[in-house]
């Protein structure tokens, strides 16, 4: 019960949280602040009490008290069932929150129990003489019933979540009017004598624990221990018709009776409940509550539970201070009272409108629609800008299904993948960062391109089909010298390739040749050839390159007629560079492949 009741109060916030305006069929939601201020509420309660009870200690209550055990009072099986009516008062704008008070009845019952009770005292009897008078309670149990009233003193709170439902919680003091418990017990005792004589015939009191041995001891086990085989109940029954205050199983003359504890008590009850809306005049509730309430009375100081056999006083008598709980579930019904409200005046009332607060249309169900594009400010991302309802209100000026706020270049279609910014010669670069917009280039030259591969971009490049260095803007440099003959040929010689190139250039077929020749000759001989690249590009992808250029060589070594068994490759990647990568003439010395004979 307890777990349910803090689960209500967790689920208060968490509902609240997610509440909206519409429905799941967009159909409004009335705010509360719709509906009347004034309400009323009737609830039923019903589940478990339970009562921690203080007792006032008796033993000034017994004179020359001996061997006192007064027990352990406890309250068991306990229940509680009861109603209350409240006027209700909701306060403030949005009316969440309100003021409630009225009048509330609990019906509760229990048991209460007094365990192990045992005292021997002083006392007289009926012909004056002293004695020790032993008491032995047995079930010392009554069943109780509690009239319980209060008028609470609530702090209310309630959210619209849906159209049916919604939630509540009240929260507040209990002043308490009556508490009256009514009793009947089910008590038994045994009632015992001890008698001790003094030397002039007369008797004294005994105030040994243990009896003396010359004592009369009028006790259950003593005539026991005599008479085996006699009976206990007449020789008890006789003499308490001689008038000793003596018998066993002694059950209270009177077993019913009344104990009101002292009214005005101030307690407090939480109670959250779901609301279940029947109309929008009225709506169910059910969900759970906890009530405390301290218990004060005020005690007899003399309080003896028995004294002469058949006498009984309540249990409940003797309790000084306490703690009354009941927890359970509670199903009610809330009525307001009032008319429907129209706050802006639109023409709508409160209840249908979906803004209560500012002027609108009917068609918007109460809500304006500033900037006139068809869609209610309330569902409009951009309230001051007519737009679409695809993207909630805002516009998109190029038509290119990315909206303006989102749109790098508002007011020229393009693509997503660019911000809404067009790249109308498909390089991969938009338009706004393309130096050459109308043709495919590299982004490394900011969208231009360079045919010829040498590194220089064409608008640069004086010869943009020929490979050449910069230093001769991008031409290549004529060669006077002739060519070596082909003894004088070194095969060590670097072939040399184009940017991001594997195609062995005819310029280096002579060395080629000239490796083979040499294989040929040299039956025993391998060659290795080591392959090589420039800085441009990732050390990942020009490892590739420069196994691939390795490769090439061995592919044209094949082709002269070279076992391929006799050649070994290995690529470099960038590593071991030839000349400096930072000009474009150190670069194009770096693209290249060495071979080495064994």
């Amino acid at each position: 019960m307890k777990k349910l009741f803090f689960l209500l109060i967790a689920a208060n916030g968490a509902l609240s949280a997610v509440a909206q305006t519409t429905d799941k069929h967009n159909r409004t939601i009335p705010p509360d602040s719709s509906f009347s201020r004034w309400a009323f509420d009737v609830n039923v309660l019903g589940g478990l009490f339970n009562q921690r009870m203080t007792n006032q200690s008796v033993a000034s209550s017994y004179p020359n008290a001996l061997n006192l055990n007064t027990g352990n009072l406890k309250f068991a099986n306990g229940g509680s069932f009861g109603f209350d009516g409240q006027v209700d008062f909701f306060v403030g704008k949005k009316r969440h929150f309100g003021l409630g008070t009225g009048i509330m009845y609990l019906g509760q019952f229990g048991t209460a129990s007094l365990d192990n009770f045992h005292v021997e005292y002083q006392a007289k009897d009926s012909r004056g003489n002293i004695y020790r008078q032993v008491v032995n309670g047995h079930q010392i149990r009554e069943d109780v019933k509690t009239s319980n009233y209060n008028i609470p003193v609530m702090l209310k709170y309630k959210t619209r979540l849906s159209n049916r439902w919604g939630f509540t919680t009240d929260a507040g003091i209990l002043v308490n009017l009556m508490m009256k418990n009514t009793y009947t017990t089910h008590a038994s005792f045994d009632n015992e004598a001890i008698y001790k004589f003094s030397g002039d015939g007369g008797t004294v009191y005994d105030n040994s624990p243990v009896p003396n041995g010359d004592d009369w001891l009028i006790t259950k086990v003593h005539y026991l221990q005599n008479n085996p085989n006699g009976n206990v109940n007449d020789y008890f029954n006789g003499l308490r018709a001689q008038g000793y205050n003596v018998g066993l199983n002694q059950t209270p003359a009177s077993k019913t009776g009344s104990v009101s504890y002292v009214t005005g008590g101030i307690g407090f009850m939480v109670q959250p409940s779901f609301s279940y809306y029947l109309s929008d005049k009225a709506a169910l509730n059910f969900g759970a509550y906890y009530l405390y309430q301290p218990i004060s009375n005020n005690v007899n100081k003399g309080y003896q539970v028995t004294n002469t056999a058949g006498d009984y006083s309540s249990v409940l008598n003797n309790v000084k201070a306490g703690d009354a709980m009941s927890y359970g579930l509670n199903v009610g019904m809330r009525f307001f009272i009032g008319k429907e409200k129209d706050r802006d005046h639109d023409g709508v009332k409160d209840k249908n409108d979906r803004c209560p607060d500012v002027f609108g249309l009917v068609q918007f169900q109460g809500c304006p629609d500033t900037d006139g594009d068809g869609i209610p400010d309330d569902q409009d991302s951009c309230v001051t800008v007519p737009g679409i309802v695809k993207f909630y209100g805002c516009p998109d000026s190029d038509n290119d299904g990315i909206q303006d706020k989102d749109d790098a270049c508002p007011y020229e279609a393009g693509l997503a993948q660019f911000k809404g910014c067009p790249d109308k010669d498909g390089d991969g670069i938009p338009d706004k960062d393309d130096l050459c917009p109308t043709i495919a280039g590299l982004a490394q030259f900011q969208g231009c391109p360079d045919a010829d591969g040498d590194g220089i971009p064409d608008y640069k490049d004086k010869c943009p089909t020929v490979a050449g260095p910069e230093s001769n803007q991008g031409c290549p440099i004529p060669v006077e010298q002739p060519a070596p003959a082909k003894e004088e040929t070194n095969i060590s010689t670097p072939i040399l390739f184009n940017i991001n190139k594997t195609t062995v250039r005819e310029s280096s077929y002579p060395v080629l040749e000239e490796a083979a020749e040499e294989m040929k000759e040299n039956k025993n001989a391998v060659i290795v050839v080591d392959g090589y690249t420039d800085a441009t590009g990732t050390k990942a992808y020009n490892k590739q390159l420069s196994v691939k250029r390795a490769v090439a060589v061995k592919s044209h070594l094949r082709k002269m007629g070279v076992n391929p068994k006799r050649v070994k490759t290995v690529g470099h990647g960038e590593d071991s560079p030839a000349e400096t990568n930072s000009t474009p003439e150190g670069r194009m010395q770096n693209r290249r492949a060495v071979m080495r004979m064994k």
